[in-house]
This record gives C-alpha cells, structure tokens and sequence, in this order.
C-alpha cells in the first residue's frame, strides 16, 4: 500500500530549519492539492521571490526578510542560487518534497518505521525506513562517530531517543549532523496496532 509524504523544510540551515514537517497521505493527488494549497498563499506573499514548481514532487521557494526586495524577483541574467548566495542573510529557501514511500512495514514487527530527513542535503537521510530500534542506533553511531562535546552530544542524542519512543517526530541537531525522522503512520487495516 503505497503512501506519499509532504516534507516542507527550510533549505540547509537558514533560519527556521528546525520546523521542517511532515504530513502523510493516501494518495498523490491529496499530495499535490495540499501542496498546491500552500503555494497558493505563498503568491499572495510580498515577501516570497521565486516558486520553482517545474517538477511538482521538489517544488522551491525564495523568501525574503529585506523590505526593500518585497515583490522582487530573481534577475534574468542571475542564476536562483547566485541571487540566494547575494542574499543570504535576508532569505530563505523552503522546499516542499513528495516522498513516495511503497509498503514501508514488514508485517513481522509491530515497531513503527520512520521516514528520515536530512537536513542539509534536503532529501531522505537514508534509502529505507527504519524501524525505531535500528533508527536510535544508527543515529547514536553517526552521532558517536562526528561528536565533538560528548556531553551536549548526550543530551542532544537522549532528547532524540525519547521523543522516537514516546512521540511522531524526532530532531537532532549536533555540529554537522541535522536531521528529522517522522514516524510513519500505519495502514489502516493493520493488525499490529492502531494507526500512529
């Protein structure tokens, strides 16, 4: 049973990038209309510069903090990335991404998988959804592996580990290392137990 998420994200590490969400749904056109929905809202944003929505599954847009670009546009002669790098620090680049996820649950465990999101690449962190036990051990190794203040890393990683268990989106945010996972909702005609 195929399921689609709609990861909306802040690009890299602008300001904002740890209010990605995620919301899942049963089929592609749900996707498309909330996305389109959305967008929608942004057209009508003084503050918004540029939606790139040439490929409906990674829709792009270019916000702006700088009054003086309100209603402005990307020039013709400039590249989007060269505009955003001119103006780094007064934009923004938040990204809507479909993921198409196919049958992610094994039907031999009654742990939830998650969809993982990095968040500096924006894209899937890895290529396969994790149950929750191998989700807390990969990122505990990634975390082990680049830590560089072993008691923040600690801290950062605890928060990470509880909000698996205990919650639907889970954040860790250490040094180079950022990344969300969202718990994916179950089908609904699953017998391991009620939908997430």
């Amino acid at each position: 049973m195929k399921q689609y998420a709609v990861i909306h994200a802040v690009a890299g590490l602008f300001e904002g990038y740890s209010d990605t969400t995620c919301e899942f749904f049963p089929k592609r056109g749900f996707a498309d209309k909330h996305i389109a929905q959305i967008l929608d809202d942004y057209r009508k944003d003084e503050m918004c510069v540029d939606i790139d929505d040439s490929d409906p599954m990674n829709v792009i847009v270019t916000m702006t903090r700088d009054h003086e670009d309100y209603h402005a546009c990307v020039p013709s002669d400039m590249s989007h990335d060269d505009w955003v790098a001119d103006n780094g620090d007064d934009c923004s680049v938040e990204v809507f991404r479909i993921i198409e996820l196919d049958n992610p649950y094994r039907k031999d465990t009654t742990e939830s998988c998650w969809l993982t999101w990095d968040q500096q690449e924006t894209c899937p962190a890895w290529d396969y959804h994790p149950l929750c036990m191998s989700l807390v051990a990969r990122v505990s190794s990634d975390v082990n592996e680049n830590g560089t203040d072993l008691l923040y890393d600690l801290e950062c990683l605890n928060d990470f580990i509880q909000s698996v268990y205990h919650g639907n989106h889970a954040f860790i945010d250490v040094d180079d290392y950022v990344m969300h996972a969202f718990r994916i909702p179950k089908p609904k005609d699953s017998d391991s137990y009620d939908e997430a």
